[in-house]
């Protein structure tokens, strides 16, 4: 039957890196202790496996037959280690591929990011932007952050915060246009349109019993950054989710010139493969967007 005792992992650890700079000084400052900690991890292995490891020469130490030979396993047996320890770790922590929509990502996610880092610097966050639903099974893809109603096949799905819209301009729009105090006066505006979402301002004025003429609807652009660069350029009046304007309400270049609002039927999720969040990575990072929004 082999013998499967083992010699303690630190004294293997000092010994490979007195061997590497056959120095016990330098082996101290490379493993941050004090050169007495190394001497006794030396006296600890050559008791444990009863051979002498180094031999003095003049002022220096130089490695015996047995401890060339033991340097050179050792040495890469660390190294093995070292690789496997990595390997695990990325399972945990490497990097974690998120997928957002556009407008969502870009002035609402990162941002935010500085935070999730600094709480989790092992875990590297790598953005992409788009729209469509996620297949986990083809894509490499740990975390997407979607629009729309739960359900979607082949993934876990949790709500991460409702949409609530309401109507924004630029306040240079409410100086020189038509009034804009109720719901009732935006047909007398250009309404400026999103295209993936060609329905918004019908819903929104039947809201409030309302119809849309076709007469209204201006320039359509496809994603929600654009509408605010419209709308804060004067270009007309934009229907859009009330979390993502806050710093331009704030700075002054969009106001929300009456109160009326609407709860979209939808809700933002996050959603990723079923039993993803086995991964640390993936359930500190689902953690923390569910904290974000309260």
């Amino acid at each position: 039957m082999p013998d499967r005792s083992l010699p303690s992992l630190n004294a293997v650890r000092s010994f490979v890196a007195v061997a590497r700079h056959l120095s016990f000084t330098k082996a101290a400052a490379d493993l941050s202790v004090t050169q007495g900690a190394v001497s006794r991890m030396m006296q600890t292995l050559h008791a444990d496996l009863g051979v002498e490891l180094f031999r003095r020469v003049g002022r220096g130490i130089e490695l015996t037959p047995t401890g060339e030979a033991f340097y050179a396993e050792a040495s890469q047996a660390l190294d093995r280690i070292a690789s496997a320890a990595r390997a695990a770790r990325q399972q945990d922590g490497g990097v974690l591929r998120v997928s957002a929509l556009p407008t969502l990502a870009q002035r609402w996610l990162v941002p935010r990011l500085k935070g999730f880092q600094a709480e989790n610097p092992d875990i590297l966050v790598d953005v992409s932007v788009s729209e469509h639903n996620v297949d986990f099974s083809k894509e490499p893809l740990d975390v997407a952050i979607r629009f729309g109603v739960a359900g979607w096949p082949g993934s876990v799905t949790t709500p991460l915060m409702a949409e609530t819209i309401g109507v924004f301009c630029a306040p240079g729009l409410l100086e020189q246009g038509p009034p804009l105090r109720h719901p009732a006066d935006l047909p007398r505006h250009r309404l400026l349109q999103h295209t993936t979402r060609p329905d918004s301002w019908r819903g929104y004025l039947g809201a409030f019993g309302l119809t849309l003429p076709e007469s209204a609807l201006s320039l359509g652009f496809e994603h929600f950054f654009m509408i605010i660069e419209a709308a804060s350029a004067g270009m007309g009046v934009a229907l859009l989710p009330i979390f993502l304007v806050q710093d331009d309400l704030a700075s002054g270049r969009l106001v929300q010139p009456f109160a009326e609002t609407l709860r979209q039927r939808g809700s933002y999720y996050i959603a990723h493969a079923p039993g993803a969040e086995r991964a640390r990575r993936i359930r500190q990072f689902k953690a923390w967007l569910l904290a974000e929004v309260g």
